[in-house]
């Protein structure tokens, strides 16, 4: 391996630790089983599932080779079906189990059902992990354990998951380094709630991962999904940095989402408007603005409070004042938007050459919104049971309900067609664990989790197939869902709610974070840019990733209010124009210039400008379209970098070609190959970044054309 260009020599060539097929699994079966799964049945370890059915087929074309397996209990009650996909371009496989219940009497306890567990030779490890987002100062902070016996090392550690939503705590992703410098990345796919242990003993750990608790038994007849689980090898040459674009790379190739001539998606450049705070002529109001400006936005985006029976709603800000109260009624507020729907705004958006978005929160119902579908349908909704309490007031749609699921599908197709929406956006508001919990009996336990996960994939998966050019935006609270299965249907444009309204030094720090950390699990994200002040180009490019997102109203009730100056108008077209001009290179290969560490320990004397570690030193990263021999690299100096230099080396560059490198706000000048790839950038002031757009010369720098995929 040469600097940062990810190359490897065979796809399937051998690792230090594993190919999961080929691992012993403790306490289930024996080496040489074709599952990495783990679980007891009936009150003793399911050793059965040591002899399988044949391989199956499902398919097999030029991306992977997908194959089933079967086991079935000796009370022949319970099947086990795992699906294996190997992907042919990458050192990745991926694994779901589904249980099932094929007879016609109920199985026996499944309990402690593990969807990885694996045993890794050696005696210590370093697990590389990143927290998630509660919407705080420390979201996705990179957080690292040395594992093993004795010397300071720790012996066992927990992740996990206290929502029901997947990232809310930690990434579900994590990498396990091994002595000999290669290792293994893992990610689980659950949009539910999760948990993975680590544990050594001094010559292996052992690693299970699955649902937060599994103790159930199935009904005739029932088929309950399991977590997913991909796996990725990386070899003693792969360095941390490449393996994060080998990632990327993957998820770009194999993951995201793409329209029904397999294109892939592009993100969206919206500008965003509030539903019940603005009336259809404000949302016109704002569109005007856009189009007479001629600024780059691409999308028209209508937020929450557009719903819900007559009322009155705050006109002036972004969502207005209550827009959480009419969740679950999902009809146009006449008072606001007397025709019912938003067809002449979304008309005129698809004229200004706009994709038109719509916010919706189906997942939540307060009984205060007069909800048509808590009258009549009471038991599409489940009990709230904390605490042995009942609270009425919040309901959570039951999607394990194939009922409740179907009408969730109905009422997003009727917005779709009646609003002509390119785009959906999926709010989740709610914590459901303790509400899933609640509705399990002693010997169901995950089986209201497993069903409702499942209704989610299946909400999903039905209207893309049903609106083959729809894009599905996922919010739930900010960032909240982004597991790979989550990742493979949807972009995600509130990668965080600390992003959101004016703040100080930490969102800043924390919307780069967001973008060099997490960019290679959730390739298509985007942020708010309002932790900018005006006229702040730090804080705006800090905000900056594949979409990013402009609400008027966030900047003083722009436009509808007090109309922006002239001088702001042309500080949003100039930094818009540029997040434009970057916007199709996050179509390409992700290059991390800077280590993904642990924060920096803070002496207690430390409080010059900010009590963050992170701000002690630089953020910088390339986006590189190899297709076009042309990228950008963003390079942050941070509140307390004391280092005024920061050397890096490009990935993909042609060391004998010749480039031509611009600066924003700066020169434009003719560089080598060479001196390009190697390259020191200097800023003089803390609080201060370089932007530089490069291309080979003879290349335009045009906008990214989708690749189809295959």
């Amino acid at each position: 391996m040469k600097g940062l260009d990810v190359k490897y020599a065979s796809p399937r060539g051998p690792v230090r630790a594993l190919v999961l097929a080929a691992v012993a699994i403790t306490g289930m079966c024996a080496p040489g089983a074709e599952t990495p799964h783990g679980f007891s049945y009936a009150g003793t370890a399911a050793d059965w599932i040591g002899g399988a059915s044949l391989p199956r087929v499902i398919e097999d074309n030029a991306h992977f080779t997908r194959t089933a397996r079967e086991w079935t209990s000796p009370d022949g009650r319970l099947t086990l079906r795992s699906t294996h996909t190997a992907y042919k371009a990458f050192p990745v496989d991926e694994h779901l189990p589904e249980l099932i219940c094929r007879g016609t009497n109920a199985t026996g306890i499944v309990e402690d059902f593990r969807s990885v567990d694996s045993v890794l030779p050696g005696k210590s490890f370093v697990l590389r992990a990143l927290k998630g987002t509660k919407a705080t100062e420390r979201d996705f902070e990179a957080v690292h354990y040395r594992l093993g016996k004795g010397g300071g090392l720790d012996e066992s550690c927990t992740l996990a998951t206290d929502e029901g939503r997947s990232s809310a705590e930690w990434m579900p992703w994590w990498h396990l380094d091994f002595e000999d410098g290669s290792g293994l990345v893992y990610a689980i796919g659950w949009s539910g709630a999760w948990r993975a242990d680590f544990r050594a003993d001094g010559d292996s750990l052992r690693l299970t991962a699955g649902m937060l608790k599994t103790r159930f038994r199935l009904l005739p007849g029932e088929v309950l999904r399991q977590p997913s689980v991909l796996v990725f090898r990386r070899d003693a040459k792969t360095s941390t940095r490449a393996m994060q674009t080998l990632i990327h790379r993957f998820m770009v190739a194999e993951k995201a989402p793409r329209d029904a001539e397999g294109n892939l998606v592009r993100a969206i450049l919206p500008i965003t408007v509030g539903g019940g705070n603005k009336t259809p002529e404000m949302m016109l109001k704002v569109l005007d603005w856009a189009k007479r400006n001629d600024l780059p936005f691409d999308c028209l985006w209508v937020d929450a409070g557009w719903n819900g029976p007559a009322h009155s709603p705050d006109l002036i800000s972004n969502c207005g004042n209550m827009w959480w109260h009419f969740v679950g009624n999902w009809n146009f507020n006449p008072t606001v938007h007397p025709d019912g729907n938003l067809a002449k705004v979304s008309e005129a958006a698809h004229a200004a050459g706009m994709r038109f978005l719509l916010w919706v929160e189906p997942e939540r119902c307060r009984v205060r919104s007069r909800s048509e579908l808590l009258k009549t349908h009471r038991e599409f909704f489940l009990p709230r049971h904390e605490e042995g309490k009942d609270d009425p007031d919040v309901l959570n749609l039951n999607l394990g309900d194939p009922a409740a699921c179907d009408s969730a599908i109905e009422t997003i197709s009727r917005l779709v067609r009646e609003n002509d929406l390119d785009i959906y956006r999926q709010d989740f508001n709610l914590n459901p664990l303790p509400i899933w919990q609640g509705n399990d009996g002693p010997d169901r336990q995950g089986v209201t989790e497993a069903k409702y996960v499942a209704g989610l994939y299946r909400l999903w998966d039905t209207l893309r197939r049903r609106f083959p050019k729809l894009l599905i935006d996922n919010c739930a609270s900010g960032g909240r869902r982004l597991d790979f299965e989550a990742v493979s249907r949807s972009h995600s444009y509130c990668r965080t709610d600390y992003a959101i309204g004016l703040g100080g030094p930490s969102q800043i720090t924390d919307v780069q974070n967001a973008t060099l950390n997490i960019l290679p699990y959730q390739p298509f994200q985007g942020s708010e840019t309002r932790p900018a002040h005006f006229f702040d180009d730090y804080g705006f490019f800090s905000s900056v990733g594949p979409g990013s997102v402009f609400t008027p109203s966030d900047w003083n009730a722009g436009i509808v209010r007090n109309p922006f100056t002239d001088e702001q108008t042309a500080w949003f077209k100039e930094t818009f124009v540029a997040a434009d001009r970057m916007r199709p290179f996050f179509e390409g290969d992700f290059y991390p210039l800077v280590d993904v560490e642990p924060p920096r320990p803070l002496p207690n004397w430390y409080f010059r400008r900010t009590i963050l570690p992170d701000e002690r030193r630089w953020c910088a990263y390339q986006m590189h379209r190899p297709d076009q021999d042309a990228g950008f690299v963003l390079a942050f100096r941070r509140l307390d970098a004391e280092e005024h230099a920061l050397d890096v080396e490009l990935g993909g560059i042609r060391e004998d070609g010749a480039y031509e490198v611009e600066t924003y706000h700066g020169a434009t000048e003719s560089v080598s190959g060479g001196d390009l790839r190697r390259r020191r950038i200097e800023l003089r002031s803390p609080r201060s970044f370089r932007l530089f757009f490069y291309r080979l010369k003879g290349q335009s720098d045009q906008k990214a054309k989708c690749k189809k995929k295959g």
